[in-house]
């Protein structure tokens, strides 16, 4: 079941926060990130060591970089502990857990994802350790954010994030051209036509890994239906893909991106880092990825022009489907295995990061994402003009997607709709037959 309204929650604490706290500034964030709670320990003799896999692979910039210092910050406060990181991009890291499953050595902490194809095999294969909820009541926690985590009412894990996917774009490039920001579909397929004349990349996304696409199709056939929950009436065995000609309208207009040339160069081929990359150089006009790239108005890998220039919008709007109905849902977070032989200490890690002072005040100051905990407290009015388009977006919110299509089911039913979306983008099969593909997915669930 989708969350429609649950967003509302934190954007009335957003909103309050605003009002109280001072106007937003236009100058960008000084890059250093602000001081961590520091608690109290008490050391104990011998050394414990937790092994902790996740897949915020750059440790230098955004989110990678938060996680690695609350990691510093807890090793210093506890001689007696040892943290071993192991960091893999999204498609690795998934890839390796399988095997770790498979063998029973999941490592002491994994990052895990509140939705049914990555958590729920871990749990029916007793992988994932129960958590007590209560332990964690203070710590503020999204209305709805936990439920992911959560089967037969125990709760197996703790989110970081709240997504949702969003329009980058590069307000340099757009100014430079002449091109007004898209605010409906038709005026993005303009924008690309133009920017494809004067030799711009207009799109970028990693379309070889798969995930990215079926959220893009949550929003393309929500633009053409007006609401999110068509397509649960379909996994819920209440409808089907094809034979709706409003599905098939959106398939076309997807599979329309790759035949008029919207997408990058080689966007077949685009991982996660080439994608970001090709943006954050200044080689291509629009982004489309999650709220957790925040961090792209602070990556210093990137130039000052970008920094100062990368912006957000909603995804473009249509006759049916308006600017605040956003693809949302709670993203990735941790979980503790099961057969940890050090359980009480990967416990006790967890309520370190969780701790407000921690990573919801540190993820939103440095600007690297936006936290699945409340943070008004945290405002400051020093944030930077991308925050500040993502905290408009999120508290504009009407109607939302909940968990993305694709992972609504089995591991094999997520694999089966990535790869029907990859072969309409790249020609091996129409719409229609497309729409084919996706109910016999959807069979595997029902």
């Amino acid at each position: 079941m989708r969350m429609k309204k649950k967003y509302r929650v934190l954007s009335i604490l957003i909103i309050t926060g605003l009002t109280a706290g001072a106007i937003f500034s236009i100058t960008n964030m000084n890059s250093k990130t602000p001081a961590l709670k520091v608690q109290n320990n008490t050391e104990t003799p011998g050394i414990v060591t937790l092994k902790l896999f996740t897949a915020l692979a750059d440790r230098e910039n955004g989110q990678g970089k938060i996680e690695q210092q609350i990691i510093d910050a807890y090793l210093k406060e506890h001689r007696n502990v040892k943290i071993e990181v192991e960091a893999l991009q999204d498609e690795p890291y998934k890839s390796k857990v399988k095997i770790y499953a498979t063998s029973n050595a999941l490592p002491d902490i994994i990052q895990s994802w509140g939705q049914t194809s990555f958590i729920k095999p871990l749990i029916d294969a007793g992988l994932l350790a129960k958590l007590n909820e209560s332990d964690y009541t203070s710590y503020h926690f999204v209305s709805g954010s936990l439920d992911g985590f959560k089967q037969h009412g125990e709760l197996y894990g703790l989110p970081r994030n709240t997504d949702f996917f969003v329009m980058y774009y590069n307000q340099k490039i757009l100014a430079d051209t002449g091109i007004p920001v898209p605010g409906t579909t038709q005026e993005w397929f303009k924008a690309s036509k133009m920017l494809r004349e004067k030799g711009i990349n207009p799109i970028t996304t990693n379309a070889v890994e798969g995930w990215s696409l079926p959220i893009w199709f949550e929003y393309i056939a929500q633009r053409h239906t007006g609401d999110f929950s068509k397509i649960d009436e379909v996994l819920a065995g209440k409808a089907t893909f094809t034979g709706n000609e409003q599905f098939l309208a959106a398939a076309k207009e997807l599979q329309r991106f790759q035949k008029e040339k919207t997408l990058a160069d080689g966007f077949l081929t685009a991982d996660y880092g080439a994608a970001r990359n090709l943006f954050g150089q200044g080689k291509a006009a629009f982004f489309l990825m999650g709220s957790w790239e925040s961090s792209l108005a602070t990556d210093e890998n990137f130039s000052e022009e970008f920094r100062n220039n990368v912006a957000a919008a909603p995804y473009p709007a249509s006759d049916r489907g308006k600017l605040t109905d956003v693809a949302a849902w709670f993203g990735g977070g941790y979980s503790i295995s099961a057969h940890s032989k050090n359980k009480e200490e990967a416990v006790q890690f967890l309520k370190y990061f969780y701790d407000p002072e921690n990573w919801a005040k540190l993820i939103w100051q440095s600007g690297a994402g936006i936290p699945a905990q409340k943070f008004d407290q945290y405002l400051t009015g020093a944030e930077n003009k991308l925050q500040k388009g993502l905290v408009d977006i999120f508290s504009s919110i009407s109607t939302s997607s909940g968990t993305p299509l694709q992972d609504q089911g089995s591991n094999e039913f997520k694999n089966k709709v990535m790869e029907a979306h990859q072969s309409l983008m790249d020609g091996r099969c129409t719409p229609a037959e497309f729409l084919k593909k996706l109910d016999e997915a959807a069979k595997l669930n029902q």
